[in-house]
């Protein structure tokens, strides 16, 4: 299949950065990808963004640049390196830790733009992700904490904080701070399985969970164009990730419409405008005045209002056919419990059986303690009706085989390798 026979965003979906370039914005991408390499389309050049410093796949190792694999496979590859600068494989680079390479083109971009342009730039971290590797003066910081894991995970966390100041303060030295939004924000809740060492609590579970632990996730957004009255305040209201693209596609004055994916018979945006909920001041937009009601999270769960249905999890997020996708009605909850400070923490893997449906009051119980489906059929019922709805307009799509041709295309190196003729690429030695 031409259009999803391959892995990562549908070749004919319109990213984000390609709206924002209509809108007249300068985009660029630093970090890591993870949407897709096969075609070029796929890659972020393909997707609107003028310049990518960063890797294609989920992980590599911090200082070698090879894919990183957390369960010791190799794939089909050999695993290759994988760090890529717009048009090549970047080389040279082994050896220097990833995220300094990052920091270092984030402020690059920074540095080179003109501010009287506006700018759409993305510096997706690879840390704080496994595997856990960080500088040692910033691990012995934390030299207090016993455990390993922990100890690292930390570390790398605070790595992370310090690189957002960096940013924060380049764009007060060019004078852009004032009419920048900045979005922190997380694809998943911290994962708490032993190898790692987050920790969600009071949340229940973590990352590849259905719980809280897994998809509320910490967001922050900031910036001078943030009303006064707004600044420092909490947001309860329900946004989506997906929302991100309505949202910036409001902020630039461009159509949310997708016509190419309506066009290849692909769903459409699934995002909603939140941009008066961050924009307006607190009297034009209070907290509650959000527009989004319901999260539909996966086949298997889905928040209503003040209403969260599980009924299970462990579904394949990577899986190449519509069985994969569906999971099972066991509801796995991985977490660590108090003590993670000791050398070796205790650990608790827990089942819940999900599958007749789990329902929380997430408003009064957001820690999933209290499950009220018998309590409250009525509400059951009509939360499996509603998730029955969404799941019926899901994309599933057969992903195809691993292909050889990924891994000659550029020796020893990731990078696409469908229809790229004309496209000006080339290796690259530097960087820069």
């Amino acid at each position: 299949d031409p259009i999803t026979g391959m892995s990562g965003i549908p070749r004919n979906m319109t990213g984000i950065a390609e709206k924002l370039r209509e809108g007249g914005y300068r985009t660029h991408i630093t970090g890591k990808w993870d949407a897709g390499m096969a075609y070029w389309e796929q890659t972020p050049m393909g997707r609107g963004y003028e310049t990518f410093f960063g890797y294609y796949h989920h992980a590599t190792d911090f200082y070698s640049h090879i894919q990183y694999n957390a369960v010791g496979k190799s794939d089909l590859c050999g695993n290759l390196v994988d760090l890529w600068n717009t048009t090549g494989p970047a080389r040279n680079c082994n050896g220097t830790y990833m995220e300094e390479l990052f920091t270092e083109n984030t402020m690059g971009v920074l540095d080179r733009h003109d501010p009287y342009e506006p700018l759409f730039l993305v510096h997706a971290f690879h840390i704080a992700h496994d595997p856990l590797q960080v500088p040692k003066h910033w691990e012995q910081l934390f030299a207090w904490i016993d455990n390993d894991v922990r100890r690292k995970y930390v570390a790398m966390v605070n790595y992370m904080d310090d690189v957002v100041g960096l940013i924060v303060a380049k764009l007060k030295s060019k004078m852009m701070w004032e009419n920048s939004l900045v979005i922190l924000c997380s694809d998943n809740g911290g994962p708490t399985y032993e190898s790692v060492g987050a920790n969600n609590r009071p949340l229940k579970g973590g990352k590849l969970s259905n719980w809280e632990g897994g998809i509320r996730v910490n967001a922050l957004a900031s910036g001078g164009v943030i009303p006064s009255s707004k600044r420092g305040t909490k947001l309860d209201d329900y946004i989506h990730m997906a929302d991100w693209y309505a949202t910036f596609c409001a902020i630039a004055g461009v159509d949310v419409h997708d016509q190419k994916a309506q066009a290849a018979g692909l769903p459409p945006v699934d995002g909603i405008d939140q941009s008066a909920l961050l924009l307006k001041s607190l009297e034009e937009a209070p907290p509650g005045s959000g527009q989004r009601t319901e999260i539909h999270h996966s086949v298997r769960a889905l928040t209503r209002g003040r209403w969260k249905l599980v009924s299970g999890g462990e579904f394949t997020p990577h899986g190449r056919n519509e069985s994969a996708a569906l999971g099972e009605p066991i509801a796995y909850f991985d977490d660590y419990l108090t003590g993670y400070e000791d050398h070796y923490p205790p650990f608790n893997t827990r089942i819940v059986l999900c599958g007749s449906g789990c329902l929380y009051d997430i408003q009064d119980d957001p820690i999933e303690e209290n499950n009220l489906a018998t309590e409250r059929p009525d509400i059951l019922q009509a939360m499996f009706e509603r998730l029955a709805e969404l799941n019926a307009n899901n994309l599933f799509v057969n992903r195809g085989q691993a292909s050889l041709d990924g891994c000659t295309k550029w020796p020893g190196h990731y990078g696409p390798f469908l229809a790229i003729e004309g496209r000006g690429l080339e290796d690259n030695f530097n960087f820069v």
